[in-house]
């Protein structure tokens, strides 16, 4: 309807599943021409109510209109996308051995001559004119997909998306896994989107909400609490309508006493990603590495877990030299590793929470070569305790927990192991304020329980937070090492050193 204020309404939507009230009256409203920025914690309702939108879900209560139209009733999952919405997820839907040009007609295939068959020079063809268009990205259509990078596997979604000319577009967390330069250049496309049409933008990350959204809605356990203009709130203040609380509150207090070394690191050389690179961990200490995208500093940490592309340098752990090291003998050592990639390489999706957790300790499970079930599910119950995770029961899949929740899966999977050595890269990438609390507690007990751990994160709060120490790599090498200290000069140091600003200081 030409001149409605609103391009889509969600009205008083209210949604029930047996036991929780997922959503309670919520109400969001998108203009044509703005980003509107959903934040919340996990379980706060964001992902019910775009189910909702998705026509995954019905709602108890309330209404929907799209364009001045009530659609509540036409809403399912074939006719959203047909009246004008379309979604980006954080998960890349995409099939890896498909070319380009296949994947972005997948379903929609052009085809010639009155045998129909299909037409592949024409959709190649056809593919770069719309990816160029649509996104602005040069790709060859006859490239398979599994040889492009995350972002440009995105920019296939959005192409995709857009060719259906949609009124309102849902961004879910759409740069979780996405490089700095990926992430800008995502950046551009939705600020030339949201020129003629309606976006929302789900994410953790409260910098990205300011930098991109008009307004931002907030909810809370199933509530709304309020929706307000970008421009007038900070990080602080969203942080305490989402949880209630202030962000420096997440950080556990820093009562660890660091005590012998337990790791150390000499001149180590990869073969493409940093070379010469000298550090040690103590045990009790949490050592925070960071670094630009490129930098090398996301492969410092498979790299002591399995130094299979390492060409020199030496790894001391516990006072012995190791000349070889693989996953199996980091894992028989006490290492323990949390990769970036939760979903594709960190939780198994399809095994039980149980499985997941006794992963890494089967052997001491077992007596004469079988596993004991009771040991197992002791075992898995006393972590499900310990670090509260929310699950239904041990043998739920693990796939079906909220990302929180997931990761706290796979960190007990190591404690169960009683590791001595926790390398975790990227630990609170998609989480939300709220479960990276809870995790910043378990790491914090991981030191102070005497094993050193290892934290590689972009996040410069999470580093002053949780680092007793801070390494900073620029371009391969060691820029900066520094004790935290005063956090406006460690945070200052740490930003110019990451863009090769700064002089090293030990």
């Amino acid at each position: 309807m030409a001149g409605a204020e609103y391009i889509l309404e969600m009205l008083d939507v209210t949604k029930e599943f047996p036991g929780v009230k997922a959503l309670s009256n919520v109400t969001i409203q998108v203009k044509a021409g703005e980003v509107h920025g959903l934040v919340g914690e996990n379980g706060a309702g964001k992902s019910t109510i775009m189910k909702i939108l998705a026509g995954l879900y019905s709602n108890d209560e309330g209404r929907i209109i799209f364009d001045g139209e009530d659609i509540t009733k036409k809403l399912n999952a074939r006719t959203a996308e047909h009246l004008g919405i379309s979604f980006i997820h954080q998960e890349r839907y995409v099939v890896r051995h498909l070319t380009v040009a296949e994947m972005l007609f997948l379903g929609i295939e052009k085809t010639k001559s009155l045998f129909r068959f299909m037409d592949r020079k024409g959709m190649i063809k056809l593919a770069e004119k719309m990816l160029k268009e649509k996104v602005g990205v040069e790709l060859p259509g006859d490239r398979l997909v599994s040889q492009l990078t995350v972002g440009e596997q995105q920019l296939i979604q959005i192409c995709r998306a857009l060719m259906n000319d949609p009124k309102v577009i849902v961004f879910d967390e759409p740069t979780a896994v996405l490089a700095k330069k990926e992430s800008e250049r995502l950046f551009k496309i939705i600020h030339q989107l949201k020129k003629e049409k309606g976006v929302i933008y789900i994410s953790h990350y409260f910098g990205e909400i300011l930098e991109l959204c008009d307004r931002v809605t907030v909810l809370r356990n199933g509530e709304k609490i309020d929706t307000v203009n970008a421009a007038d709130v900070t990080i602080d203040s969203l942080v305490t309508m989402m949880v209630g609380r202030n962000i420096l509150e997440q950080y556990p207090q820093k009562q660890r006493k660091p005590g012998e070394t337990i790791l150390s690191v000499k001149g180590l050389t990869h073969k493409k990603e940093f070379r010469d690179l000298n550090f040690q961990v103590r045990r009790g200490e949490i050592l925070g590495i960071t670094g630009l995208m490129g930098s090398g500093h996301d492969k410092v940490g498979i790299s002591i877990y399995d130094n299979a592309d390492i060409i020199s340098g030496e790894i001391e752990f516990k006072g012995k030299k190791m000349s070889y090291i693989s996953p199996q003998k980091a894992v028989q050592e006490k290492m323990g590793y949390v990769p970036d990639d939760r979903r594709g390489l960190g939780a198994i999706q399809k095994m039980s929470v149980q499985e997941n957790i006794t992963l890494a300790c089967l052997k001491k499970l077992a007596r004469y070569g079988i596993i004991s079930y009771k040991a197992e599910a002791a075992a898995a119950d006393a972590q499900i305790e310990h670090l509260g995770i929310r699950t239904p029961g041990r043998d739920a899949q693990t796939g079906n927990l909220s990302g929180g929740n997931q990761q706290k899966v796979v960190l007990s999977r190591w404690l169960s192991d009683e590791s001595e050595l926790y390398i975790l890269n990227q630990p609170t990438s998609g989480i939300d304020i709220g479960a990276r609390a809870d995790i910043y507690k378990i790491i914090d007990k991981m030191a102070r329980s005497g094993a050193a751990v290892i934290i590689i994160t972009q996040d410069i709060q999470e580093l002053y937070g949780m680092s007793d120490r801070v390494i900073v790599m620029y371009r391969g090498v060691t820029k900066l090492e520094m004790e935290i200290r005063d956090q406006d000069i460690t945070n200052q140091i740490i930003v110019a050193s990451m863009g090769g600003g700064a002089e090293d200081e030990t």
